[in-house]
């Protein structure tokens, strides 16, 4: 467990170098989110500020069908969007690996060049993604803690097996199904038959997050109390909280992205690009 630990510092580590040196990365992830909220707002307003729950209630009702369609395309949107954002992440962080200066016009350009390939792949990703759901919930109903732990291996599997598709579809420009492929054979041919990733940086973004329980153990005391500085403190304390875990999140996003490209160039050329060494790389899955 600290193995794994201390492993998940250094890839985070080694992310941050290039980060930090180029901190403009940050905002693919601010744009992906700023996105995400406007579409959202933009679904929520369509739904409810027009019509009202109630009609709502009763057109899902009348047509099921229609209203899972209309779920699924909103699925698909806020995919493609992630997916898009992240592949002009990919394309700046292999800028940087290159010695190069990423720019975010480029890296927005690059992006879009490939929109045919990220619609493709954002069609592959939402169907097997909501597919695996599915299954899974099925397995726990019937299976239980047994049916959850199939599902969730399954899951994994995929995650390991399509690793690679983003940086495949910005380097490589291949279809779905082939950067599917393509992700696939890197991953054999470097690793073996892997069946997941170490999950290092997700170790440490949860030890990251672990002062924010704190602090909401602590809101949810002082709230007991009366008073308006009670109130006061309780409302400043969520602030914090809420500005702390999105910056989080961009910085941990950010991070991944960046660490994931370097894997691929490490997976694609044999060789550790700078920040990174090749014994962490090797270590990137089990």
């Amino acid at each position: 467990m600290f193995k794994n630990i201390g492993r998940g510092f250094r890839m985070a580590g080694a992310s941050w170098t290039v980060l930090k040196q180029h901190p403009k990365l940050a905002l693919f992830p601010v744009f992906s989110g700023l996105a995400f909220t406007a579409l959202i707002v933009g679904i929520w307003v369509m739904a409810f500020g027009i019509q009202g729950t109630e009609v709502l209630e009763t057109r899902f009702e009348a047509s099921q069908p229609m209203v899972y369609a209309g779920l699924f395309a909103i699925y698909f949107v806020l995919t493609f969007v992630a997916i898009y954002f992240n592949a002009a992440l990919v394309f700046c962080a292999l800028e940087c690996f290159a010695g190069r200066t990423p720019s975010l016009s480029a890296g927005l350009g690059a992006a879009t060049a490939r929109i045919p390939q990220i619609l493709g792949w954002t069609l592959v990703a939402s169907t097997v993604g909501i597919l695996l759901s599915a299954l899974q919930s099925f397995l726990r109903d019937k299976l239980g803690i047994l049916g959850s732990l199939i599902g969730g291996i399954g899951e994994m599997a995929w995650a390991a097996l399509t690793y690679f598709v983003v940086p495949v579809l910005v380097m490589e420009g291949a279809g779905p199904i082939k950067a599917v492929s393509r992700s696939s054979a890197i991953l054999k041919s470097t690793w073996g038959e892997s069946a997941g990733g170490e999950g290092g940086l997700g170790l440490v973004s949860f030890i990251f997050m672990l002062p924010v329980v704190a602090v909401i153990g602590i809101a949810v005391a002082l709230n007991r109390g009366d008073g308006p500085v009670s109130a006061g403190l309780v409302g400043t304390a969520m602030v914090l909280v809420v500005a702390y875990v999105m910056v989080l999140t961009i910085v941990f996003s950010a991070l991944s992205t960046i660490f994931r490209t370097g894997v691929y160039v490490y997976a694609t050329t044999g060789e550790a690009p700078a920040p990174m060494d090749s014994a962490m790389l090797k270590a990137t899955f089990r």
